[in-house]
């Protein structure tokens, strides 16, 4: 099958630092192209890009950019209008106002699609060959939090919250100690060490030698890669029960879901009572790249066979980056 990836990002690809979307997509083109298919991506202007990827122009429409190479269309942004090729579309966030999605539009998860009265998810995956060893037995004290420091959905302040009444220290990946943007920040304690927005070996390694991940979003979470990143690498996941959290933490022996600040304390102060490796077989063997490319592979082909991914159009009433 040939299979056009679009996404109008500026960052590079295979991505060299931040870049969640597009490591998915990146990892999702490995897995289809080890799978036998022909890939290409129609991206944004941006550095270090494959042989195999071509700028989009911004001042035409899209759908005119699109020749008769590809089998199918695979937009990782909402699109909608008319195509001359079978195609479908990737959500990756959530809406932030009232709006209608295509039929053949894919969800994060099931709590995402349900979100967006949708039936149609595949859970992300990643290729984990590029991650290195978890380390199982003997990480540091320090615990991590993992996201956009300056985004309150992400609550940062309530990881430092936990991290002060548990009396351990927190490395904050992610972000900065002061931020000057409109959601202003300052933290000042010792225990808290800013580690800037870092990606590749230097993030993996502060995350397997971490006792945890410290996760208490107030969203709805789509997906949540920053956890199976974290179960990969072996650290145990403490976390709020949002969005499509719980489909991601479904043993016991892996993290601890709670609104409860007392409970995720207690979690804190007795994390040996998780075990690193289950986090992390249980990371590899179900969040992998090659079942996301499944997933994938299951939507084309209902599309091409002329059938709808979801039952009726996804729609949105409201607001989902409220703080919860």
């Amino acid at each position: 099958m040939k299979i056009l990836h679009v996404l109008l990002s500026k960052i590079s690809l295979p991505p060299q630092g931040y870049g969640g979307t597009e490591r998915v997509v990146w990892a999702l083109a490995k897995a289809q192209q080890q799978a036998g298919h022909e890939v290409r991506f129609l991206w944004g202007k941006a550095p270090n890009l494959p042989s195999n990827a071509k700028v989009a122009d911004k001042r035409l429409p899209l759908a005119t950019q699109i020749d008769d190479w590809p089998d199918i269309v695979h937009f990782h942004c909402p699109f909608s209008g008319e195509l001359h090729k079978p195609y479908i579309s990737t959500e990756h966030g959530n809406a932030r106002d009232v709006r209608t999605y295509d039929m053949n539009t894919v969800f994060l998860s099931q709590r995402h699609a349900l979100n967006h009265h949708a039936d149609c998810f595949v859970y992300n995956g990643l290729d984990w060959s590029e991650y290195g060893a978890p380390e199982l037995t003997s990480p540091n004290s320090y615990f991590h939090f993992l996201g956009k420091a300056n985004w309150p959905l992400k609550n940062l302040r309530g990881a430092i919250d936990l991290a002060r009444a548990s009396d351990i220290e927190l490395s904050v990946l992610g972000g900065r100690r002061l931020n000057f943007s409109k959601k202003f920040y300052c933290y000042f304690d010792r225990k808290v060490k800013f580690k800037g927005m870092i990606g590749g070996d230097k993030k993996h390694q502060l995350i397997r030698k971490s006792q945890g991940l410290i996760f208490p979003v107030r969203w709805h979470e789509p997906f949540g890669l920053a956890v199976i990143e974290s179960l990969f690498l072996g650290t145990p996941v403490l976390s709020s029960p949002y969005g499509a959290l719980p489909e991601l933490i479904t043993l016991p022996e892996i993290g601890i879901l709670s609104t409860d600040s007392q409970q995720l304390i207690d979690a804190i102060r007795n994390i040996t009572q998780f075990k690193r490796r289950v986090c992390h077989e249980y990371a590899k063997e179900t969040f992998n790249h090659n079942l996301m490319a499944k997933g994938y592979d299951d939507c084309y082909q209902k599309v091409l066979d002329g059938q709808a991914l979801n039952s009726a159009k996804p729609y949105n009433t409201h607001n989902l980056h409220q703080i919860l």
